[in-house]
Order: structure tokens, then sequence, then C-alpha cells
């Protein structure tokens, strides 16, 4: 059972045969039948790669294709890719990549069932009356004795249709034997029901368009546009900032666009877009073409693909619970961006909807990002499904990213470790190159870390710490990886070995790795003046006096305990930004004084302007994250 997000509102106009928002349809003014998806409802058009791989998997375990039309699809969980499959208003079954077969699988409902078997496809069996009945009484399970007759083709584990002696579909169900088992009469289970029960098909028209599937929620889209431009003109009204847009070649960011150029005037609104340098060449080409196309004025930072790599290298792969790379190749990049551009900050209006997940979900609708410090965020499609975001752009004609053509459904950096297992093998189909340089590098680290083949193969190194799914999923196929992988690199750690009190305190202790002092020694000046004695620097500020030597051993001087621990805090901040910098520039936009400049993709202190407030090493510094 899936996360209640929002509303799971879908409907069906049966004389139109398209999909609704609302109950009302706009074209013929009937009124829609409910169709009960599942939670988080965020149904969407299936686009024609999916459908390929939809009608390609169909056609490989039964031999048949589904109806064509408005079809579906709605995201439910599961270990990695699965969606249900609606088709002329009707729940046929779902699709997912089965992690265990490593290939896409049809899982039909009951409906989905008798579709196939009126289609004349295979993988069927025929079960005797006194089965029949026992199943439709409840019984979970079909014993070898109650086969009449199947196809002798079908596997263990292959998805079949059961059937009467009179060829009326009665369930559908997972075979525990071979067609050739079942064909024995084999004892024991020979197939585990999934569905049973009768169908009675519904009369209806064949073949909806996505054109009448527009027109036919014309009034709900129309709603819908309404609150979100009030919405926005209120924000920017509200805020007094000037107004941008965030742009990530993605439908969501699409839709946000048009729905704040005509809310606010093309002249009124800047878009934000950050080349992270591992986006898709596609992204980034429709993102200029559209903006060009839009005539909106872009504001852009380039990162450039080395950073992202480089990262890696020092850091390990990056995780779904480990998003090292959003803060050194986007959101520092933002923050220099907004700073730049809008010294006293700005509105950003965000294509976030709650429907995408559980943190989105609890985010309230206006908020202050604090890794962008100066970015009012404002999501003015917080309550849309992506049904609803792409009836909208049907409706506008608008151009969107060919991505979700070619069945990309998410659309992001490509080696992102929010890419399921199925992302990932349709990144080698259609981006060789791309897919082989994230396995070289994966490859890269499993060696390191000593770990087996499966660790890449069944996306394991997405997270730094496994989730529990994934790590039954791990203990089902025999897998020995870690529950937890280390970061990359040596942490850097410190231990205090004496800590004693007379008039003032002393605390000495050992970092656990040698010191790189000409980086101490300049990023130590945020905390206070630094001098050099011989293999030592020494730092005296509000706090105390700091002795580092090159060796890791310190000593700290405090006047008390209070200011003794601060003083041990701030160094360690000191020697983790100085040695694991990365140039994200976070700590930039903390300093009032314009005292940090990234030069060399580092973060360095212009000594002349720093005051000694130590106010960015409250910065959410990318490097102590990883650090952590």
């Amino acid at each position: 059972m899936g996360l209640y997000l929002g509303a799971v509102k879908l409907f069906w106009c049966e004389t139109c045969n398209v999909p609704l928002l609302d109950e009302k349809c706009s074209l013929c003014g009937g009124v829609g039948t409910k169709v009960n998806i599942s939670p988080p409802g965020d149904a969407r058009p299936a686009f024609r790669g999916e459908i390929e791989i939809l009608q390609k998997a169909v056609m490989k375990q039964f031999g048949v294709r589904l109806p064509h039309g408005c079809i579906v699809l709605n995201k439910v969980p599961y270990l990695d890719h699965m969606d249900e499959v609606i088709i002329n208003g009707v729940i046929l079954g779902a699709l997912r990549f089965n992690i265990f077969k490593f290939d896409w699988e049809f899982v039909p409902r009951l409906a989905g069932g008798c579709k196939i078997w009126q289609f004349g496809g295979k993988k069927w069996v025929c079960v005797d009356e006194g089965a029949v009945n026992a199943i439709l009484k409840g019984s979970a399970n079909l014993l070898g004795p109650g086969v009449v007759d199947c196809d002798p083709e079908i596997n263990v584990d292959d998805q079949v249709i059961l059937v009467t002696r009179e060829g009326d579909v009665f369930g559908v169900g997972v075979a525990k034997k071979s067609g050739e088992g079942m064909l024995r009469r084999e004892k024991g289970v020979a197939v585990k029901v999934r569905e049973k029960g009768v169908w009675r098909e519904k009369e209806g028209k064949e073949g909806g368009t996505w054109e009448n599937a527009v027109k036919a929620n014309e009034e709900a889209l129309a709603e819908f546009e309404r609150k979100a431009i009030r919405f926005i003109r209120n924000v920017a009204r509200n805020y007094g900032r000037p107004v941008t847009v965030a742009f990530s070649g993605g439908k969501d960011s699409l839709v946000t666009l048009l729905l704040a150029v005509k809310a606010l005037g093309l002249e009124n609104l800047k878009v934000l877009f950050i080349d992270t340098g591992v986006e898709f060449p596609e992204t980034v080409k429709y993102t200029y073409e559209i903006v060009e196309k839009l005539g909106v004025n872009l504001l852009t930072a380039e990162v450039g693909e080395e950073a992202f790599w480089e990262l890696v290298e020092m850091f390990g792969p990056p995780g779904r619970d480990y998003r090292i790379c959003c803060k050194r190749c986007k959101l520092g990049p933002l923050t220099k961006l907004i700073e730049e551009n809008f010294p006293e900050g700005c509105v950003t209006f965000i294509g976030r909807r709650s429907y995408e997940s559980e943190a989105r979900f609890r985010e309230p609708k206006v908020s202050v990002n604090p890794w962008v410090p100066k970015q009012i965020s404002a999501y003015p499609i917080k309550d849309w499904t992506a049904l609803h975001v792409w009836l909208y752009i049907f409706r506008e004609k608008a151009d969107y990213n060919p991505l979700y053509e070619i069945g990309f459904n998410r659309i992001g950096c490509w080696p992102c470790p929010a890419s399921k297992v199925s992302e990932i093998r349709l990144l080698k189909e259609r981006h060789r190159e791309l897919y082989d340089k994230l396995m070289s590098v994966l490859e890269t680290w499993r060696e390191r870390y000593g770990y087996p083949k499966e660790w890449i193969k069944y996306g394991f190194w997405r997270w730094k710490r496994l989730p529990r799914g994934h790590i039954k999923l791990a203990e089902r196929l025999g897998v020995n990886v870690p529950a937890e992988r280390p970061a990359g690199g040596e942490k850097i750690s410190y231990s205090v070995e004496e800590e004693r009190w007379n008039v003032t305190g002393v605390l000495r202790g050992r970092f656990n790795c040698s010191m790189d002092m000409p980086r101490i020694k300049n990023i130590a000046n945020v905390i206070g003046k630094v001098t050099e004695d011989k293999s030592e620097i020494i730092v005296e500020g509000r706090e105390g006096v700091c002795r580092l030597s090159v060796d890791g051993t310190f000593e700290i001087l405090g006047e008390s305990r209070g200011k003794l621990k601060r003083l041990e805090k701030l160094m360690f901040h000191v020697v983790v930004r100085a040695m694991r910098c990365v140039g994200c520039g976070e700590c930039t936009s903390a300093c009032k004084k314009e005292a940090i400049l990234i030069k060399w993709g580092l973060a360095w202190i212009m000594e002349d302007r720093c005051i000694h407030c130590s106010k960015c090493l409250k910065s959410r510094c990318t490097a102590f994250y990883a650090n952590a």
C-alpha cells in the first residue's frame, strides 16, 4: 500500500473514452466513472517508449498486444519500477521491472487476463470445476490435481491466466510448477492465485485520444490554472523581491514557467538553470531551445563535468541518503548565481509537487531553502498530479523534453543515485558512452571496497546505508553486501588526549591525519589572527588560542570550559573545510564582507577582508556534510 500524498482521484469518461481529473467531462457533459488506482495516485500518460516496453513485455509473455488508446500509468511502490496500467478506464494489470528476473514483466489483473485470453494469448491453465469452486470460495492456491490442461510452455514463476472448462477467465496468478509438471498432475501447488472472480467487460468506445482528453478536462485545467496564477501573483506581491523560475528541463518546471509567464509577464521574471555537468545532452539542448522560443531571460551556471567526478573520487559514489553531488554541483552554484544577480535575494517558483515524495508532501507551499538562504521558494503546482501537468502541457501545445518520449519518466542528472535499475538499463540502451563512464567509476569503487559485482548490478551502490527493503533483497539474492558502506577517503576525526583546568583550561589532542598547513593557515583566519612558528600554526581568537602541528597534534587554551569547547569545535570545522573543500561555494554567500574567493576549485580566505567572525563556518558545507 502506498502513501496518501494527496487526493487519489482518477475518473474515466466511458463515452469519450478518456481519463478525467474530476467527475465531469467537459467534452460530452457526462459523468465519469471512478478508477480505483493505488496511492499516491500520481497517474500520467504513457509515452511512446513506455508503450513499447509494455507491449514488448506482454507479447513476450503472452504472445498478444494490449488495446491502444489513452494508456495511463500510475506509479506504485516496488523495489524498482512498477506502474498500474489503465486502458479504456480499466486497470488491466501492472508493468514492473522484475529485479529478480532482471527484465520487464506484465502482471495481469483479472481484467487484463480476460483481455489477453480474449485476444488468444498463451500461458493459460484450464481448471476443473471442483478446483474452480474452491478458488472462488477463497482458496489461494490451485493444486496440481485440479489442472485439466495448460500451455506446456509455462515456466515456474510465469504469470498465468486461469480459465474454466467453458473458457471463462476466473483468475490470474503465478505458476509454481512448469507446464509439463502441471500436465503430469504433480501434487503440490501448481498456481498461487493472486486475483479471482468474474469480470464483466463494459461496453465502451475504443481508442480515445489525448486531444479529446484535453478537451474533456478543460474546466478542471482552467480551475487549477486560475488558482496557480493567483498564488504566483500573491507571492510575488507579498515578498516584493525579483522573481525567478527554476528550470530543470523536466515537465514540472516547464508548467511552472508557463504559469509564471501568464501570471507576471515575460519581462518580470528570469529563469534559473544550473548545468551540473552531468545533465543529459538532450536536456541542455532542450532548455536553451525552449527558453529562446518563449523569449524569457535565462541566468545559468555551468559547473563542468569534472566537478562531479572529482567529488566521487574524493568522497565515493553519491547516494540517495548521501547527496554530496547536489550540494557541490547544484545548490552551491545556485547560491552563487543568486548572490551575483540578486544581492538582496529573490523569489523562485519551483515545480515541486506533493505526489512526488513524503518529504515534498510535508513541505509548506512557501519556504526558505536552508542551502540557499537568499532564496524564497514557492510551489504553485504543489497539489497537481502528473496527469494535471501533462494535460496542461498538451493544452498549451508546449514543447517538452524528448527524453520522455523514449521512456524516461524522471528527468535529472544521468548518474543520479535516485535512478532506478530500469532507468540505468535504459541509459545503457540510449547513451552507451554515458553508461560505460558510470560503470567504470562504480567498478573502481567496487574493487576498492571489495564488494561483489551484484553491488553494481542490483543498484546497491545507490545508498550509503541500505534501506530495509534492499537489505532483504540482498538476502533473497544471496548477495553479501554490507548494510552501510564507508565514504570515500579517510574520514577526518580527532581524539582528546588530555583536558585539565587551573587558572585557564587546556585541551590537547590529535587528528587522525597529517595537516595541510598552507590550507589550514588560510582557512583558520575565519576564527582569529593566524601566525606561523616552525612546524605549527597559532590561531588567536575570541574563544582562546589554538596551536596546531603538521602531524595533527593540537593544544587549545581557553578561559572557560564553554570557550574551550567552542574553539575545539571551530578548529575541527576549519580542518575539515580546509582539507576536504570541493569549492561548492556555500561559504561565499554566508560572508557579508566578500572575503571568500573560489579559486582552483577551492575556497580561499582573503585575509585583508576577513573580520574573523566565523559566520561562514555555519554555512552548509559540502565537505563537512560528506565527512559527517
